[in-house]
């Protein structure tokens, strides 16, 4: 039997590999990098020159927070496609969702739709939403070899005069499908139903992630494929 062959290790433009640019113990494959994300050596030690910065002057540091977060913002949100007037940092993808739910007025009769591949935490949110008002919750099922045209037409079926809002994710965490959430969106707004993009896997995957996602809200974390920091976010208002 002839000897396994093995891919050449990746390597990074100044020739160091890419392996070695996580401080991830080698004794570890890690695989599972969407759900916490692993954050680089050279990301790890710029969060530590910066909390070594504040805790050397602290009066220098904590009353510029507000500017330091604008400037953060302003660098951040173009990577998603989304100015900065129109996004904000959150410290996850549920907790972006948390503030939209939070922000919203239903009815008893209302109906937000989800999907049965949504990220529990967004579909538990929008529950803790209905339970609020009154209102109900309802699944659009999505088979796994539906096309994009027959997604679009499940929405189209789904959708009624009491649906108020519609939480549709862009990548699904469950099996990575890509869904046509403009098309989708799109179709909601023509029925007077609001749309919240759950964009927690595409920056980093998706360019210009918010901007081509359509809706009224997305939200993505950047501390998954960007490899930014723990506890980093954006929630972005997405409408005209």
């Amino acid at each position: 039997m002839p000897a396994p062959q093995f891919p050449a290790p990746l390597t990074l433009n100044s020739g160091l590999r890419a392996r070695d640019a996580w401080p991830l113990d080698p004794t570890v494959i890690h695989l599972n990098h969407g759900s916490f994300g692993a954050v680089p050596s050279v990301v790890v030690a710029h969060q530590d020159a910066l909390r070594r910065r504040a805790d050397l002057s602290p009066v220098e540091w904590f009353p510029r927070i507000a500017e330091r977060v604008q400037e953060a913002r302003q660098r951040t949100a173009p990577f998603v496609g989304a100015r900065a007037e129109d996004s904000v940092f959150v410290p996850n993808a549920s907790a972006a969702a948390t503030v939209v739910y939070n922000a919203l007025q239903l009815e008893s009769g209302d109906e937000i739709l989800v999907t049965d591949q949504g990220y529990g935490a967004i579909t538990m949110g929008a529950e803790r939403l209905a339970r609020r008002f009154g209102a109900a919750v309802r699944t659009v099922a999505l088979p796994l070899l539906a096309d994009d045209d027959e997604i679009v037409e499940l929405f189209a079926d789904a959708l009624t005069p009491r649906t108020r809002l519609l939480v549709v994710d862009q990548i699904t965490s469950p099996t990575a499908r890509l869904l046509p959430t403009r098309r989708i969106a799109d179709l909601a707004a023509e029925r007077g139903v609001r749309t919240l993009v759950d964009g927690a896997h595409a920056p980093g995957l998706i360019p210009d992630a918010a901007a081509v996602a359509g809706g009224d809200w997305w939200f993505g974390n950047m501390h998954k494929w960007p490899c930014a920091p723990r506890g980093s976010a954006l929630l972005v208002t997405t409408a005209p």
